[in-house]
């Protein structure tokens, strides 16, 4: 039965190898880079792989944290085979699960890994903790998820300092976005379809546009695979901003695009996380989730403002809502006077 009882930071030798498993989602995988960054701060001599989903393996590419990124496979499950090699043909001296679900389980229990480490329940679920040689209680009720791996490696033994996520961003190239006027905000009204019930109401973002560029303002408006149809009705309201295709850029390049602005104004979704991750301000229009759990990260200058409407079953854990006045109560004088209170801060 696993234990709890903390590791000692010598379980880590010199120049040890470290596996970091965290499967999904893009704002988990961000939040767990502040650990990768945290560990590397520690102990520069260890080499850190990073097992993660196809999805999302590509904003991994060329990290400079990383010595090697594991892709597992979640929809292709003919590549399964390949991924089990390249996982087995390392053995690792710490294996560190910041999932801690049973899909990330099968990867933990076939990785070859001298000791074994992640979060006893509830940070864990599904009997997911069976697979560790060590479970780490947290404290209740749960930190945020990003603390949760930084908690881990204090509990190994591990100082835990400069939480600054990074990434290999690629710059966008040369175009529209270097004619908008300063500062800039970057609206990013999508979620993913799973998340539609999250979305702040299209016509409010377009309204907020407006508004921005009335001001002297540089707006744009990302968007995503499949949510084109969504943005489309804001870039007609608010001629004046400019399209940010996501899909065209990646994942990388939509990082290095938002390294150019000086405020992002979005939901409770990952392209949020990416903003924080470079830097910028961010007005975070939440809904259901609990924000001491889920919400934007603060790095270096930048600030947020997390905006909600105070209903009584907020936070909740649903799926799915018909009305959700937890965002839908968020009024665009709230949002715009956000945005100037951080454009203010970051003059």
């Amino acid at each position: 039965m696993p234990t709890s009882e903390p590791v000692s930071n010598a379980l880590l030798p010199p120049g040890g190898r470290v596996l970091v498993v965290r499967l999904s989602a893009l704002g988990d995988v961000l939040f767990a880079l502040e650990t990768v960054a945290a560990l590397k701060a520690a102990r520069p001599d260890v080499a850190v792989d990073f097992l993660v989903a196809d999805s999302f393996a590509a904003l991994l590419a060329g990290h400079p944290q990383l010595d090697r990124v594991v892709v597992w496979p979640r929809k292709r499950l003919g590549r399964l085979p390949a991924a089990v090699r390249e996982l087995r043909r390392v053995r690792y001296d710490l294996a560190l699960d910041l999932h801690g679900i049973l899909k990330s389980s099968v990867p933990l229990a076939l990785a070859r890994a001298r000791l074994k480490v992640g979060f006893a329940p509830p940070g864990s679920r599904e009997g997911s903790h069976w697979f560790h040689h060590r479970s780490i209680p947290l404290p209740t009720p749960l930190p945020h998820r990003a603390d949760r791996g930084l908690l881990l490696l204090a509990a190994l033994g591990i100082p835990v300092a400069d939480t600054q996520p990074r990434l290999d961003a690629v710059e966008p190239p040369p175009g529209p976005l270097d004619a908008l006027p300063t500062p800039r905000v970057l609206l990013h009204p999508g979620t993913s379809a799973f998340a539609a019930f999250k979305r702040w109401p299209a016509d409010r973002h377009a309204e907020l546009a407006r508004r921005l560029l009335a001001r002297g303002i540089g707006v744009a408006v990302s968007h995503g695979p499949g949510e084109r149809e969504l943005v489309e009705p804001v870039l007609r309201a608010a001629p004046g901003a400019h399209d940010l295709d996501g899909t065209r850029l990646g994942l990388r390049g939509l990082a290095g695009a938002m390294r150019r602005f000086d405020v992002v104004v979005a939901a409770d979704t990952g392209p949020l996380h990416l903003a924080c991750a470079m830097g910028a301000s961010a007005v975070a229009l939440f809904g259901p989730k609990d924000t001491a759990k889920y919400g934007p990260r603060s790095h270096g200058t930048a600030r947020n403002v997390v905006l909600h409407a105070d209903v009584p079953c907020r936070p909740c854990t649903r799926r799915d809502c018909a009305t959700p006045q937890c965002v839908l109560g968020i009024s665009v004088d709230e949002a715009e006077q956000a945005v100037l209170q951080l454009l203010e801060a970051r003059s």
